[in-house]
């Protein structure tokens, strides 16, 4: 009596070499159809990738000298590559995608009806690791072949992804999901070789997932699937990228390739990655060294960039600020030399005001001098500065006398003693105002002179 395990291997066998149709399951952490979004995502993301990931995307993919690889501006999308350009993403090309792309994922896609570019980056992984497993049990890598054992599933508007087909699941080790991957794609494009895609490159909304027509020597899955009955491989470990970058050769030498160092401990399961890479350790380290180096200069341009980027707006500031300057400047000047020329006019006009004042000055004190001499006033102040010359005459001369030793005892003048000559002098009925002025200073002088201390009292 067979075991549990022997049945459900046998059953799936001939499930799958019938050709009969067989259930899709979901995995687990695929979204829901309800989850997806209700518009295609790739009429919004734009690439976050830069010019210092052109590098890294053909050293990793395999593309030097053979492919132009192009980063696409803020305003392109995935499903709008420029004209003889395709869309790729980075995501892929670390789970495992080389170009040119080989030959058994070219005929795949081009069975389903499929763009490669629209294949989710597991895919990859899952299809090379699948490929390495079948070409060991020497299964050909054909579309019946794959179509018997690849799910395919659409994850939301043009991405698809690959997993097992029923019940099996012996490749494991994929990440359960790429954050962002859907934004990281670049365009790629080939004009050295003659139809390097090999496939269908435009985008579609569905898949065919038909198994192709029987051949007439179809090849026998049951002693395959009873091989992975409780295996578990892990499909990363499976896919070392320095085993798969082989430039020119087909398909059959890539995985035979692989599958050589595979074959030893295929058998031992889990153990198979810890043995497989023994013999290549020393090109690893090597590839490790270039990774870094290829790391760091990347570094160094995305930091050139950034650089160039503060260096661009530093100037641009620098330039605006100096034209606000310049304007600043220019206001000042102007507002200078409208000050200046209201300065002069006020000058000119001051100078104006001053001749005038001037001239009204002296009109006005020559008009003032006329009308005083005619006053009242200017004859009381004459009569005053006549009287005071007379007194001052007059004691010029007595004192002269005196010193020449003129003899009053002997030649008396009576005339020297005004007083008395004032009061010797007749009466009038009237006395003009000028004598009475000029009497009164002689009468002052009179009264000094016949003070105790005069000589002629």
């Amino acid at each position: 009596m067979s075991s549990p395990s022997t049945s459900r291997v046998g059953s799936a066998a001939e499930s799958i070499d019938s050709a009969s149709p067989i259930s899709q399951a979901g995995e687990p952490w695929l979204p829901e159809p309800g989850e997806l979004p209700t518009t295609p995502w790739y009429e919004e993301k734009a690439s976050t990738l830069r010019l210092s990931d052109i590098p890294i995307i053909k050293d990793k993919g395999g593309m030097m000298g053979k492919f132009e690889v192009v980063i696409p501006h803020p305003d392109e999308r995935a499903h709008r590559p420029p004209p003889g350009f395709h869309t790729f993403y980075m995501n892929q090309i670390e789970m495992g995608l080389r170009f040119p792309i080989p030959r058994f994922i070219a005929a795949f896609c081009r069975h389903i009806a499929l763009s490669p570019s629209q294949l989710a980056p597991n895919s990859y992984s899952f299809l090379l690791a699948l490929a390495v497993l079948l070409n060991y049990h020497g299964l050909p890598l054909i579309p019946y072949v794959l179509m018997q054992l690849v799910q395919i599933k659409r994850l939301g508007p043009g991405k698809f992804y690959l997993s097992h087909k029923g019940d099996h699941s012996f490749i494991k080790g994929n990440p359960s999901s790429h954050k962002g991957w859907m934004s990281r794609f670049f365009y790629a494009k080939c004009d050295v070789m003659r139809d390097p895609w090999r496939c269908e490159m435009h985008w579609r909304d569905s898949a065919v997932t038909i198994v192709p027509r029987t051949p007439d020597r179809a090849p026998s899955l049951t002693p395959f699937l009873e091989a992975m009955d409780g295996k578990s491989y892990s499909a990363p470990k499976l896919i070392r990228e320095h085993l798969l970058v082989l430039r020119k050769a087909r398909n059959a030498d890539v995985v035979g390739h692989f599958s050589f160092h595979a074959a030893a401990v295929v058998a031992w399961g889990g153990e198979m990655v810890k043995r497989l890479t023994k013999a290549h350790q020393k090109m690893n380290a090597s590839r490790d060294q270039f990774d870094k180096a290829m790391g760091q200069h990347a570094e160094v341009l995305a930091r050139l960039e950034e650089l160039e980027t503060l260096r661009s707006r530093e100037k641009e500031a620098a330039e605006a600020q100096r034209e606000a300057l310049e304007a600043q400047m220019l206001v000042a000047k102007e507002a200078h030399e409208a000050e200046k020329a209201a300065r002069e006019i006020l000058e000119a006009e001051l100078e104006e005001v001053k001749s005038r004042a001037v001239l009204d000055a002296e009109r006005l004190r020559l008009e003032g001098k006329e009308e005083f001499l005619k006053s009242p006033e200017f004859d009381t102040l004459l009569g005053k500065k006549a009287g005071g010359f007379f007194k001052n005459g007059f004691f010029g001369c007595v004192a002269q006398w005196r010193a020449n030793g003129y003899p009053e005892e002997e030649h008396p003048a009576t005339f020297l003693n005004v007083q008395q000559a004032i009061a010797e002098m007749p009466d009038e009925e009237e006395i003009p105002e000028e004598e009475e002025d000029e009497d009164e200073e002689e009468g002052g002088v009179g009264s000094e002179a016949t003070s105790p201390s005069s000589p002629l009292s």
